[in-house]
């Protein structure tokens, strides 16, 4: 989408940029993690502005714009992972020296259940990849992307306690898959 698009100076379009501009990288960190390429991460991002443009007064008027312009990236990422399978390419897998690795390890640190000599990056990403899609999500974007809980309760359209306790649930499933469980000093 290049700027003729819009009608330059237009308040809908400045607070467009800027509500963009807020949310960007977290969308692209985002994709990349659940497309494991950075082309079609930035691809879907685009999309999904298309489309949160398109809906934008609407946005607006919501009670937390960005978990509706969330609901929007989580759907073209969708898209772009069903039009791989349609087209018979592999969905992503495991990159060699993922960046995930390092940020999952820390979530499992911090779970107090995962030593460096337990379980291999394989096992590490298919437990990241049984959890439920919310469970995901969460460990993703605080762990993998650094969000706050407050941004991820707005992206999630929830509340940060409720973000804090699906963080807990996520960690402890990730502790059971990799046959380890939470210490005391969570």
């Amino acid at each position: 989408m290049t700027e003729s698009d819009w009608v330059v100076g237009d308040r809908d379009r400045l607070t467009f940029d800027a509500f963009c501009d807020t949310h960007e990288k977290a969308w692209i960190g985002f994709a990349r993690a659940r497309l494991r390429d950075e082309a079609a991460a930035h691809t879907v991002v685009e999309l999904a502005k298309v489309r949160v443009w398109e809906e934008w007064t609407r946005i607006l008027r919501a009670k937390i714009p960005p978990s509706h312009a969330w609901a929007i990236l989580k759907e073209e990422i969708g898209a772009s992972l069903a039009g791989m399978m349609m087209n018979g390419e592999p969905l992503p897998t495991q990159p060699n020296v993922p960046g995930w690795v390092h940020s999952v390890r820390l979530a499992a640190e911090r779970a107090q259940h995962l030593m460096e000599t337990q379980g291999g990056n394989e096992q590490l990403y298919a437990a990241l990849r049984r959890l439920s899609e919310r469970r995901h999500d969460v460990i993703v974007l605080r762990y993998l992307l650094d969000l706050s809980d407050e941004q991820i309760a707005d992206y999630l359209g929830t509340t940060q306690a409720n973000v804090r306790s699906t963080v807990s649930q996520a960690l402890d499933r990730l502790a059971a898959s990799l046959g380890g469980r939470r210490g005391a000093g969570r």
